[in-house]
């Protein structure tokens, strides 16, 4: 998948949740429920077709916990992507790992995780998804890819 694919798929599921399910970003409901129905608006998407599948909070490699060097931490620490792009049970489809915020929130820790998901794990693409209202009730849906 290049870039371009990648995000025209993330940029059609939030037309389809600033379309379909705005109300979700006005009650500022918790980012699971966010990472769930952008989820499900990539999924509809023909990009994504076998053996690639989508998961949220997807926290396995193979059939171990998922887990990256972060933050100058000797030992790994455990992960739980909020979106994945992938093929599960293989490293040969590593393609998205999203993490979604709220316009405000701190990038630094996520970027850190996300250079680490692409050089430790080989995803192709990472970044975050940046959705809600900001201080001034201005709607904000960015996204910002993160290279390894």
């Amino acid at each position: 998948m290049t870039r371009e694919e990648a995000t025209v798929l993330v940029n059609g599921a939030l037309d389809q949740l600033v379309q379909h399910d705005l109300l979700l970003l006005d009650l500022k409901l918790c980012e699971r429920a966010l990472h769930f129905k952008i989820a499900h608006y990539m999924a509809q998407s023909q990009i994504i077709r076998p053996p690639l599948t989508l998961d949220c909070e997807y926290n396995r490699h193979f059939r171990d916990e998922k887990r990256l060097r972060l933050f100058d931490n000797p030992r790994p620490s455990k992960v739980f992507p909020d979106i994945l792009v992938h093929e599960r049970n293989s490293d040969a489809h590593n393609i998205i790992a999203l993490e979604i915020k709220r316009p405000g929130q701190s990038l630094s820790r996520d970027r850190e995780k996300l250079q680490a998901f692409s050089t430790q794990l080989g995803y192709s693409h990472t970044g975050h998804i940046i959705i809600g209202h900001n201080r001034r009730g201005v709607l904000v849906r960015e996204v910002r890819w993160v290279d390894g």
